[in-house]
């Protein structure tokens, strides 16, 4: 088992810091932004499909990527 000063862990640590920003950075826009334009009526459903198509399967992807980061550093 490697100690927690290891350099690879803190990189580790890191990673998993920047995957949790990068994950709530796009629920604002998949979940929050999405709902205010729905609520407001701001935008076509045409560019609405356009741009979250996109854009909720990489939100889906990396909430599974950081459980599996979170997993991982639990078990080093």
């Amino acid at each position: 088992q490697r100690y927690p000063t290891d350099k690879a862990y803190f990189i580790a640590k890191e990673i998993l810091a920047t995957e949790r920003t990068y994950l709530k950075d796009l629920e604002v826009i998949t979940v929050w932004f999405r709902s205010a334009v729905v609520k407001e009526n701001a935008m076509p459903e045409g560019l609405m499909t356009l741009l979250f198509s996109n854009i909720d399967p990489i939100y889906e992807f990396h909430r599974g990527f950081l459980k599996e980061i979170e997993q991982r550093l639990s078990l080093w």
